[in-house]
């Protein structure tokens, strides 16, 4: 082989090389799920310090992204904070809890997915004046399971396709569960045992779980009012040893059988004229009113009792479905996008630039834009403010602006400095409150990343 043979094989071989390490440097690795279980301590502290979950303030604590856990996914030890999911997933992979709080009190759960945990979604055991609320559960083990606990708050959630009950209370007390959607669970939607009594249900969707709607074993002086009860495989209300219950303004729609008693004394309506419940099997007539059903003219309740059996009697069944009004959250959970999602703290501009986007069943004008604030702490500019769909998904929203400098000076107070310019980027969540023209409040987070160029002069003290 002659000399230039070989030179041009070698140079052949070094293109080969080239190619083969430009594809090797260009490929991207998948940016991988964090796994693992985090720990919010009793001193406030995040545990593992990596885990994807911020706080300035020990109080509210935001996840910047998912979880996934062989165990739990997150273990509360502090009372009197935030845990706000801004809409990230918390999911399992085998046995443990989505959220544990045991022993906890005046904990807020909230906007947060937890799904394909054996065991609870969310366990209360042992905790009192607890707040869950605006999450999506599913596919669990139990949805929530309140065990020893009072005074707790479940309100507005998705709790679907649970491979037990929905919501589970054993020897739980005072407890309010309103506005939440119970559907598709393999067990019972809502279940009562072993004295749990003077808990309220309202206004909750309870349809096509695979066992009862309600089942209550052993309770009493609970209050069910204003519920969907429809299409459960089993029935809509079970009652076992169950007394002194009151139950009324329900629709009792299409279950394989409506109501299922044992040994249970309970009120079935609500008197003359407020009524009982709606029946889809009732099959009397209207033609009287009054309190004797003897008085000329029609009035929306039936002439004679639904005869549940004979201790069990509904005096006064409804013609028609009772109107459900879905219970009005105490916060309504918005989603918000925050531009730039990516803030470099030296460059310029004027605006931080928020959209604000509200439920189905809101109108986005109805917020009352003078009330609009970043992280409790800045006002939103007076102008430019308009109305439009930025992200094209069919949902209008509002843009507010917030001055820029404002907002960095206030990330600059807030967050550790010395961590900021050692790895010159550091995700930071920011919160969007405001209220609507009538009070009500709203509430949306969301994260971004913060960049922090370093001048050339302090490469030597903060090396990269």
């Amino acid at each position: 082989m002659g000399k230039k043979e070989a030179s041009i094989i070698v140079f052949m071989l070094v293109l080969l090389t080239m190619g083969m390490l430009s594809l090797a440097f260009n490929i991207q690795p998948a940016k991988a799920e964090w796994t693992g279980t985090v720990y919010i301590r009793a001193d406030g502290s995040i545990d593992p310090p990596d885990a994807p979950i911020i706080t300035y303030d020990n109080i509210t604590y935001t996840l910047t992204d998912n979880i996934v856990s062989d165990g739990d996914g997150i273990v509360v030890e502090r009372d009197n904070i935030v845990v706000d999911g801004a809409g990230y997933t918390i999911q399992g992979t085998g046995s443990g809890k989505g959220i544990d709080l045991t022993g906890r009190s005046n904990v807020t759960i909230k906007n947060v997915e937890i799904k394909a945990f054996n065991w609870e979604s969310i366990l209360l055991y042992y905790s009192s004046n607890n707040n869950i609320s605006g999450n999506n559960i599913t596919n669990n083990g139990y949805g929530i399971k309140v065990y020893y606990s009072s005074n707790n708050i479940i309100t507005g959630n998705n709790i679907t396709a649970n491979n037990e009950h929905g919501i589970g209370l054993g020897f739980a007390l005072n407890n309010r569960i309103y506005g939440n959607n119970i559907t598709a669970n393999n067990w019972a939607g809502i279940y009562f045992y072993d004295s749990s009594n003077n808990n309220t249900i309202i206004g909750n969707n309870v349809t096509n779980n695979v066992g009862d709607g309600i089942y209550m074993d052993r309770a009493a002086y609970n209050m069910v009012v204003r519920n969907n009860i429809e299409e459960n495989y089993k029935r809509g209300i079970c009652l076992l040893s169950s007394s002194s219950n009151i139950i009324y303004h329900n629709n009792l729609i299409n279950n394989t059988s409506q109501v299922y008693i044992e040994n249970s004394l309970n009120v079935w309506d609500d008197g003359y004229p407020s009524g009982g419940n709606y029946w889809s099997d009732y099959n009397g007539t209207d033609f009287f009113s009054g309190l004797y059903q003897n008085e000329t003219g029609s009035d929306g309740i039936g002439d004679i009792p639904y005869m549940i059996n004979i201790n069990n009697i509904d005096r006064y069944p409804l013609m028609n479905p009772y109107t459900v009004t879905p219970s009005v959250p105490s916060v309504i959970n918005a989603t918000v996008d925050v531009n730039p999602k990516a803030l470099n703290l030296r460059s310029r501009g004027k605006w931080i630039t928020a959209y604000i986007e509200l439920p189905e069943g809101y109108n986005i004008q109805d917020i009352n834009a003078s009330t609009v604030m970043l992280n409790d702490t800045i006002s939103a500019e007076p102008k430019p403010i308009a109305v439009g769909d930025h992200d094209g998904d069919g949902i209008l929203d509002l843009m507010v602006k917030f001055d820029k400098a404002s907002v960095i000076s206030y990330i600059l107070t807030n967050v550790n400095i010395t961590r900021l310019f050692k790895g010159r980027f550091m995700t930071i969540a920011l919160t969007v409150t405001g209220k609507l023209n009538d009070g009500t409040p709203f509430q949306g987070s969301t994260t971004i990343r913060l960049i922090m160029p370093i001048p050339r002069g302090l490469y030597k003290i903060f090396p990269i």
